[in-house]
This record gives structure tokens, sequence and C-alpha cells, in this order.
């Protein structure tokens, strides 16, 4: 089974994500990572603290979510506006995106369905777009009150432990859920070059978007079939 679809240069291709979403989405990545595996030890209090292993795990964690906030804070200042069209088309959540979620388990587990036309960010994206953010925010702000408890009351201390842990699982499932989905599922993989290199293919757009491609390109392609 091939895991990723080729990158093709030779079909006409249109842009889904600009340099700042790309550079906020492999950043927060990378850190996330770091942030999760090197948290686990702390998490289940496990490690061989006599060689150092934990108070390394702990300092690298630590300066991972140091990094984690910095490309939050960049994605806010460069991409606003970014932000704000990716809210509104969240927003736009109807009857289309509850089919989507609906026939979904039927494609991946390959029957052959017919999904309805979806908007930039398909039902399973919104879902996605809304709960792994808040997570993250949860886990942000949780996590400096952890380290820095003598600025905050005991109260949000003592509540800042649990919702650390419970924010940092349900992110996970949705890191890894999005990351299978986005990246190795059959038919989903070109959404990783969108990620990667900023396009997709115009067809796979027209078939995976298709409300938002004849939003954003249909008028550009009218005219250029108009001039033939």
């Amino acid at each position: 089974m091939q895991l990723l679809t080729e990158y093709r240069k030779d079909v006409p291709r249109v842009e889904r994500f600009n340099v700042v979403s790309r550079v906020t989405h492999w950043g927060h990545t990378v850190t996330f990572l770091l942030c999760l595996f090197t948290g686990l030890p702390l998490f289940l209090n496990v490690g061989v603290d006599s060689v150092g292993l934990l108070s390394m795990a702990n300092l690298i964690h630590r300066t991972a979510a140091v990094f984690l906030t910095i490309f939050l804070i960049y994605f806010v200042l460069f991409n606003f506006v970014g932000i704000i069209n990716w809210i509104k088309d969240i927003l736009r959540f109807g009857m289309n995106d509850l089919k989507f979620l609906i026939l979904f388990p039927f494609e991946f587990l390959g029957f052959p369905v017919k999904m309805p036309p979806q908007t930039r960010f398909n039902g399973g994206e919104k879902g996605n777009s809304i709960v792994t953010p808040t997570m993250v925010i949860l886990i942000v702000c949780s996590g400096y009150v952890m380290w820095f408890p003598q600025l905050f009351s005991d109260g949000l201390v003592r509540l800042a432990y649990p919702t650390h842990g419970i924010a940092m699982i349900l992110a996970t499932v949705m890191v890894c859920m999005h990351g299978y989905l986005g990246s190795f599922h059959p038919g989903s993989g070109e959404s990783f070059w969108g990620m990667w290199k900023g396009t997709v293919r115009a067809d796979w757009a027209k078939h995976h978007h298709s409300i938002w491609y004849e939003e954003t390109y249909g008028n550009k392609e009218k005219a250029k079939e108009g001039e033939e």
C-alpha cells in the first residue's frame, strides 16, 4: 500500500497553506512531540533519576514548551487574518459537515461512499481545529502555572495538574488521528503536501474541498476558460 501520494509537478496545483501556517504547523509538531515524549516519564513518575535522565527530560520538556509557545505567538502575530478566516470556516459547520462525519467511518474502512461538498476544512478537520488548539492552550497555560507555582493561587496550581494531564491525553489522541489521516490514509495523502510545500493538486482540491475550490479559484478558472 502506498502510504504517501507522490508530489507531482506536472499537474495544476493550487495554494492551500501559506508559509506562516506551515512553519507554525511543523514547529508545533516537533515541539509537541518533544514535550510528549519527555513529559511521559514525568507524568508516569518513572525514570532513572540517579543518572540524571529524569532531570534531563525535565529540562528538554521545559525548553520545548518555551519554543512551542513562541511558535503559537508567531502564528498569531504574522497570520492573524488567516486565523480569522480559519475561525470563519469552522463556524460554517453545517449539514454537509455532519454528513461527512457520519459517512467518514465507512470511507475509512474502505467502503465506496460519496462525500458531500466541503469548504476549506472538512467536518473532521473542523472538529480537530476546535479540540486540538483548545487542548494545546490548556496544556501551555497549565504548564506555566505548574512551572511557576509561586505566582498563582494554591487552588489554581492544584487545578493545573489534572488539567495538564487530561489535555495532554486528548491532544495526543487528536494528533495521532490527524497525523494518520493527513499523511497516510489512502486518498488523503495529498493534504500532506499542502502542509509541506503549500500546494495541493487542483483536481484533489475540487474533489475533497469543492466549495472552497469554487469560492477561491472558480472565478479564475472561468476567466481563463473565457480567454481561451
